[in-house]
């Protein structure tokens, strides 16, 4: 039978990536079906699964996606369209004519059996009911017994099925310390020691105009106070290609930007007051023109820093903003930038976190690790080197504190591959327990994969798992 999604939909947009047919629209959309013709599915306010692009993910998953990340459980089977293994199988097959699915392919058939009812897995502790009994027979008239035979001891009532639970369940008894995890070895990998990789890659080679960049940059470096005008993003792509902070620094490039205008805003407005014959430059008169060009520098430098002067904010924390002649520095920092060579990227976070259930803070930090997106990696003249943190702690959830879990997270599962100039890696939480709160815990998927495009060729990878992080090394071809 295909799922449906009911009423109580919330509309939390949980469901709709994770189908691996794209059957999930919300409101009125239009959708080609495997034939060419448009179909529209219904207009409505809440999600809807187009049912001939359904195949309850038989050849994918041996679970609904959709129904295993819904948090409020609206993605049930729909009673009027039951359908068979084969059918689903065969559907599946006519969407993805560009993918191979075997007979032997996932699916909740084989799961929970061909003849068991879909359950979508939502029981969040559920006990397989107790085979059915018999009816029982009607009883029979009791026979006459002989004189002075014993009576006969009735029979104790028959135990009930216990049927499917759902609330608070004991407290697991601690399990031991996790035996270390044994080395693993993916395709593509480096049959050489990473220590012994990351020694020979030696200290970190530039690009072939390192030595102007470096001329460049000790210039600079005296007076980086020009480079400070800068507004926050143009300063950040400097910091990010200048490792060393003797050449760069954005706190103290803003300081000293700061101070420089001190003396330059006078310098200019007195020049241009000269010039335009309004004032004499060997004459009392030049005095107001001279206040006026501090008056602007301390102006200025309040509404910069007005965070910081006005918030109490720590001037390190406070955000970075250009001076009034920034555009006219703007190529002197793309110059810097292209001279110094990218240093690769990383990824960050856009706020601190929000409050969940029972008012339990979900860090924003920990949110994104969930879905691989902390990262960073460093572009050297030789290699790739990829930094990735994996979750470090379960995300807050009633059910977490129902089922005694630990607030560490488990160790993921997780493969690596090369594709076409990508590097992949995929993370999967294993441990049973913890898969329970990502139908129900805010913002935790099951599984996540994380793609990081690569310029260059490389000769393979090595890795190195260790206290939550993944680390890669991939050397360029050639390097």
């Amino acid at each position: 039978m295909a799922t449906v999604i009911t009423s109580e939909c919330i509309n939390c947009g949980a469901c709709e990536p994770e189908c691996p047919n794209t059957a999930i629209y919300q409101g009125g959309v239009e959708w080609q079906a495997p034939d060419g013709a448009m179909h529209a599915a219904i207009s409505n306010d809440i999600f809807y699964i187009v049912p001939e692009k359904c195949t309850e993910c038989v050849g994918f998953y041996d679970q609904e996606a959709c129904a295993k990340v819904c948090p409020v459980d609206c993605c049930v089977p729909d009673p009027e369209r039951p359908e068979s293994e084969a059918l689903l199988l065969e559907r599946a097959r006519a969407l993805h004519p560009d993918k191979t699915i075997p007979d032997d392919s996932p699916s909740r058939f084989k799961k929970e059996g061909a003849a068991a009812p879909a359950t979508n897995g939502h029981d969040l502790a559920a006990v397989a009911p107790a085979a059915a009994a018999p009816a029982p027979k009607p009883a029979a008239a009791p026979a006459a017994k002989p004189a002075g035979a014993p009576a006969k001891a009735a029979a104790p009532p028959a135990p009930k099925p216990v049927a499917g639970v759902r609330g608070r369940v004991e407290k697991p008894v601690a399990k031991p310390p996790a035996a270390p995890r044994p080395a693993r070895s993916f395709a593509g990998e480096l049959p050489i020691d990473f220590d012994q990789l990351l020694a020979e890659l030696g200290s970190p080679r530039r690009r072939l105009l390192s030595r102007l960049a470096v001329l460049v940059l000790s210039l600079l470096a005296a007076g980086q106070g020009l480079l400070g005008a800068l507004g926050a993003p143009a300063q950040d792509r400097i910091d990010a290609a200048i490792a060393d902070r003797r050449f760069f620094n954005p706190q103290l490039a803003t300081a000293a930007n700061v101070f420089l205008n001190l003396v330059l805003y006078p310098v200019v407005i007195l020049a241009l007051a000269v010039s335009a014959g309004r004032a004499d430059l060997f004459s009392l008169g030049v005095h107001k023109w001279i206040f006026l060009g501090l008056a602007l520098g301390f102006g200025e430098a309040a509404f910069r820093m007005r965070e910081s002067l006005f918030g109490g904010v720590p001037f390190g924390e406070a955000p970075v903003r250009g001076a009034l002649y920034a555009p006219l520095v703007w190529p002197l920092g793309r110059l810097v930038v292209l001279l110094a060579g990218a240093r690769g990227s990383a990824s960050g976070v856009g706020f601190d976190g929000f409050y969940g259930d029972r008012d339990h803070f979900d860090e924003k930090l920990e949110r994104d690790r969930r879905y691989g997106s902390i990262y960073k990696i460093v572009d050297r003249d030789d290699a790739y080197i990829l930094r990735l943190e994996f979750p470090r702690r379960l995300p807050p959830s009633s059910l977490a504190d129902e089922l005694g879990l630990p607030p560490e997270m488990p160790d993921y599962d997780y493969e690596l591959s090369l594709q076409d100039g990508t590097f992949v890696v995929h993370g999967r939480v294993v441990d049973p327990q913890v898969r329970k709160l990502t139908s129900v815990a805010p913002a935790f998927p099951p599984e996540f994969t994380t793609r990081v495009s690569l310029r260059d060729p490389v000769a393979g990878f090595r890795h190195r798992y260790r206290d939550k992080t993944l680390e890669v090394i991939l050397p360029k071809a050639g390097g």
